[in-house]
């Protein structure tokens, strides 16, 4: 039995270890707090235009991964969470603390198996900040930056580096494509061994089809009905997401699989290789199948050659379904309208390319390709089948260069990868 003297010492002791224990309890429960506050869409108020790439990288950090890089065009992707968030983790302290929420944060991620952070995509041109924010949300802001997405889907070899191996193929073509207008992007299966690398493609291949101009479902509107569903987004079987599909209002289903990704130490040789399916979700029909595998000693992550194989890919599938040509003329161009007049604005030619040799300049105004007015045209889709060229096909622009009218004859060369 303790003594007069041991009992104030006693409770002296079990005070400082209530002390730690609550204090231990609120620095845990901050972290969850902490964080959704440092991974916050708030950091994008910190961007402005002009700015540069390195001071983008100064405000919010580097981000979770590159989706392109081809010299002119980068998009970066950052996860981040909603503004509010940090209120929300705040109300699930006291929950979260007592079965190890915030060790294992984000905690709300692991209770409600849904993933609370939504990516951000940022744009910049010639290492300058273009546009950022949610990836559908920005589309337009991104047609309108200096370089367009489209020119880039297999606009240039890899520099001395080895093409990869990529096919593809299915029934979808260019009288059937105007049914698929919305379309769904799965996560991919990972490969073995390298987590994360099917979210990557996923993101890739995203971005590849807003190129193309097809609507893509928004990841968080994906999530928000996987969770209603009480169907994981990963490893979900093809009956699933087509149901899923069904419910946001796609016609069809990107699922795929990222069969390799690796690094290998030996010869610094990075390897991929990746499948994707495209399915009608009435139907179950595979619409289209993709496939590449390609090895690259010159990249130091195999995300890069990644962006290739899946750039081929998507090429393929513009090229048959009439969204891409299979000739490339090295021209970035946005669709304009003035006094109800449209035309589309040339912003870039790329060096040594069709558009460059026939004379087109920066600044000319292209009103007509091959005799079709684009004036006439409803959407940005229909616009690119008049002035898209197969390889070795002759185009006329009827352009405008300060209010003067000149006729440009080009032919376009064999897109690479085709």
């Amino acid at each position: 039995m303790p003594t007069q003297q041991e009992v104030p010492s006693i409770q002296c002791s079990a005070f400082i270890r209530t002390l730690v224990i609550v204090g231990l309890a609120i620095t845990l429960s901050a972290c969850g707090v902490a964080y959704t506050i440092v991974k916050s869409e708030s950091k994008l108020d910190r961007l402005a235009v002009p700015m540069t790439k390195a001071e983008v990288v100064e405000q919010i950090g580097r981000p979770d991964r590159v989706l392109r890089d081809d010299g002119h065009l980068l998009v970066w992707e950052y996860s981040l969470t909603a503004r509010k968030q940090w209120l929300y983790e705040l109300a699930l302290c006291p929950i979260s603390i007592w079965i190890g929420g915030c060790i294992f944060y984000p905690f709300t991620n692991i209770a409600a198996e849904h993933q609370r952070e939504y990516p951000h995509h940022i744009v910049l041109v010639n290492d300058e900040l273009c546009a950022w924010g949610m990836p559908a949300a920005i589309l337009q802001r991104r047609r309108a930056c200096a370089s367009s997405g489209t020119a880039a889907l297999g606009s240039g070899g890899m520099r001395g580096r080895p093409e990869p191996v990529v096919a593809g193929a299915g029934p979808i073509n260019r009288d059937t494509i105007d049914r698929y207008r919305t379309m769904a992007v799965m996560l991919f299966e990972d490969a073995p061994g390298a987590e994360g690398s099917g979210s990557r493609v996923a993101g890739m291949v995203t971005t590849l089809l807003l190129d193309l101009d097809v609507n893509v479902v928004e990841r968080t509107e994906l999530d928000e009905v996987f969770k209603e569903q009480v169907v994981q987004l990963k490893h979900a079987g093809d009956a699933e997401v087509l149901k899923v599909g069904k419910l946001v209002g796609a016609q069809a289903i990107v699922v795929g699989e990222v069969q390799q990704w690796e690094r290998a130490e030996g010869d610094q040789t990075s390897r991929v290789s990746l499948v994707l399916r495209l399915i009608d979700v009435e139907s179950g029909v595979v619409l289209f199948n993709g496939e590449g595998y390609g090895s690259d000693a010159t990249v130091d992550d195999p995300e890069g050659l990644a962006r290739v194989i899946a750039n081929r890919i998507l090429a393929r599938f513009g090229s048959q379904t009439g969204l891409l040509g299979s000739g490339r003329i090295g021209v970035n161009w946005d669709l304009q309208e003035s006094a109800g007049a449209r035309y589309y604005l040339v912003r870039e030619l790329r060096s040594g390319l069709p558009a460059e040799k026939a004379g087109l300049k920066v600044g000319d105004r292209v009103v007509a390709c091959n005799g079709a007015v684009l004036s006439s045209v409803s959407s940005e889709r229909e616009a690119k089948r008049l002035c898209q060229a197969e390889a070795g096909q002759t185009l006329q622009l009827d352009v405008r260069r300060v209010g003067q009218p000149i006729e440009i004859s080009l032919t376009a060369e064999k897109r690479p990868g085709l």
